[in-house]
């Protein structure tokens, strides 16, 4: 991989460390950010890459260390949890993202002003001029002069509640997607992001890649997409057990070292025993020489001793306890439709699970994904249709909101109800045995939960989900939080899982691992069903393009007026026989233009973009086909004319 020099340094972290009571999360940390950084932060839940984002926002003190940041910068920090107040609507708390901004093209502005007062030769002149320029290209790289559409544009694109709604009526969810992008919109010279695609779906995720490819501020991120990591970063930092490693490359790049370090290590632990071995082999043999020349021996012995294997990270495995195998008669949906009032979420949908199948489930946000799991599993009647549930299925169902949890109470209570063995399938196991499984050491029982992070949260969750076992399981956007040691664990869990499974997910690389079957919601209550995994659907997607682009042009070939029969009148001058000589030229060419528009406007996005930028393609367009027109009639009585 070709590698490029830093640019300026933004933001830094000098030998930081930070404790929560007895609990260590960072020690001695140092990273600097700089301009052209696309940094991927990455570790197991709870090492304390959330800390140290708010360390570098400037939200949290250090218990060491110290932080720098470079005069003038603008630093913004997405967290899991929307830091926006909901005392506001959405285009409020958008507008007022731009705030820095618009004040950045006020000062713009009123410099020029004052520019124009100014002699052309003097001092004061120039020392100005260069300030308006250096404002200039804070506003171009920002893309600030297009406010009001930008916010549109990113509305439309995350799939945003109407602009005129209140915050406090938005679900989790929707607010979390309100506050990045607020936070895009603002277009900060360091860009915090903590978990940018929870809750946001598969074609919202592709466009923020879009987004951060053309962005020219620095990004560290924090995410479990794993597709995410290898399209965005240039810079992988992983924390693992206090250490902190920097790595200039992808994800992808960064696993394969990791892997011919592992491998360097495991060599080097042999040679280690092997040495230790052989050392101890000549030590007990008692050498009547304990001099000078066996003491260095003695010594290089308990120096190998001493160095240790490498740290070893703990093993997190669970298996999902099966009651009974599923019978032949599993889950059937016949011709089903439901919704909300007007509005229909799916209509005459059908469904036949056979045993090994695992469903994938993907489509835009709010489109009725975690409704129809409800409904699948009986939990929710349909409007209309047929749901036959198996006498055998047993469902096991994890969704996407964490269970209330308060932050006083211990993972003993919240995970058993205080009970210290649980039932997981046929065995009885102590609860702290059960939760390190889950990577929790038996101490964690009895801490409250308000001392993990949101991945570890999420972990504890999990642990109680699972408890109640099902050969048939049900996931809602099982990634959440999730560090990506733990996500291969579970990806390799429902590889394993030999009933049925049904998962709603944004996470593309889970997705292409695990499905044999994906489900597509689509306009208007659509849903469709392909035989594969996530790359087989983005394929079906292309082809249907294709196949729809080809039916318009036979189309427009079908509609095209065939030219009539000439009508006799004098022949044609010079100039008009050049004319047509060329109009079949003029035609293709502007037939090309209609279909270049037509694609514009049969674009799934189209209409949410800025109103004025719709209506001016509309324009082109309908100008287009009149020129079509116009020249097939010139066409016609040049041909007419012919003697």
């Amino acid at each position: 991989m070709a590698t490029t020099l830093p640019g300026k340094a933004l933001l830094g972290a000098q030998e930081v460390s930070k404790s929560f009571g007895a609990q260590q999360v960072l020690s001695r940390i140092s990273l600097t950010i700089h301009e052209s950084d696309r940094i991927g932060l990455i570790g197991r839940n709870g090492c304390g890459k959330s800390t140290l984002l708010r360390i570098l926002a400037g939200l949290m003190e250090t218990d060491s260390g110290m932080t720098t940041r470079a005069q003038g910068i603008r630093v913004a920090l997405l967290e899991q949890h929307c830091s926006l107040s909901t005392d506001q609507t959405v285009g409020k708390a958008l507008e007022a993202a731009t705030s820095g901004l618009r004040a950045l093209i006020r000062q713009w502005r009123e410099a020029h002003e004052r520019l124009a007062h100014l002699q052309h030769n003097s001092p004061a002149y120039e020392t100005l001029e260069q300030e308006c320029h250096d404002l200039q290209h804070r506003l171009e790289a920002a893309q600030a002069w297009h406010l009001d559409t930008e916010i549109k544009k990113i509305a439309a694109e995350l799939r945003l509640p109407p602009l005129e709604q209140s915050l406090a009526s938005l679900s989790g969810g929707e607010l979390r997607r309100v506050d990045l992008a607020a936070k895009l919109l603002a277009h900060p010279d360091v860009l915090l992001l903590d978990e940018p695609t929870n809750h946001i779906d598969t074609d919202s995720v592709a466009w923020i890649e879009h987004f951060l490819e053309s962005y020219t501020g620095a990004c560290i991120l924090v995410t479990h997409d794993r597709y995410f990591l290898d399209r965005v970063t240039n810079r992988i930092v992983e924390i693992s057990h206090g250490a902190m490693l920097s790595f200039p490359g992808n994800y992808e790049r960064f696993l394969e070292y990791k892997a011919t370090v592992e491998d360097v290590q495991a060599r080097t632990e042999t040679n280690r025993l092997a040495l230790i071995k052989r050392e101890l082999a000549w030590y007990r043999r008692g050498p009547k020489a304990r001099g000078t020349k066996s003491k260095a021996r003695i010594d290089r012995l308990l120096d190998t001793q001493a160095q240790g294997p490498p740290p070893a990270s703990k093993e997190f495995s669970f298996a999902i306890p099966e009651p009974e195998r599923l019978g032949k008669d599993i889950l059937e949906a016949r011709l089903v439709t439901h919704g909300y009032e007007d509005r229909v979420l799916f209509r005459h949908f059908s469904l036949f699970m056979q045993k090994g199948m695992r469903v994938g489930v993907v489509g835009p946000n709010g489109c009725g994904k975690s409704t129809l799991l409800r409904v699948l599993m009986g939990r929710e009647a349909p409007q209309s249709g047929d749901i036959f549930i198996g006498s055998t299925t047993r469902f096991l169902y994890v969704d996407q909101v964490l269970a209330d949890m308060d932050p006083d109470a211990r993972v003993l209570d919240f995970v058993s109800d205080g009970q210290r063995h649980v039932d997981v399938g046929r065995q009885r196991i102590h609860v702290p045995s059960y939760l390190e499984s889950f990577l929790f050491d038996k101490s964690c029982a009895e801490m409250p939960l308000g001392r993990f992070s949101g991945g570890e949260r999420r972990r504890v969750d999990l642990a109680k989900k699972l408890l109640h076992g099902g050969n048939f399981i049900v996931f809602d956007e099982p990634t959440n939080d999730l560090d990506l040691y733990t996500l291969r664990v579970l990806e390799e869990t429902i590889e394993c899982f030999e009933g049925c499974a049904l998962i709603v997910s944004h996470d593309r690389y889970l997705l292409n691992r695990i499905c044999t079957h994906m489900l597509i919601f689509e306009e208007n209550g659509a849903i469709v069903q392909i035989t594969g995994n996530y790359d087989d659907y983005r394929l079906y997607c292309q082809r249907r393009r294709e196949d729809e682009k080809r039916q318009r042009a036979e189309q427009q070939e079908a509609s095209r007026p065939a030219p009539s029969s000439p009508k006799p009148r004098p022949g044609l001058n010079y100039k008009e026989k050049q004319e047509l000589a060329a109009m079949e030229q003029h035609i293709l060419a502007a037939e090309e233009k209609v279909a270049l528009l037509h694609e514009q406007v049969n674009d799934a996005g189209f209409y949410s973009r800025d109103f004025t930028e719709t209506q001016e393609v509309l324009r082109q367009l309908r100008d287009a086909e009149a020129e079509v027109a116009r020249l097939y009639q010139r066409w016609e009585e040049l041909e007419a004319g012919k003697q």
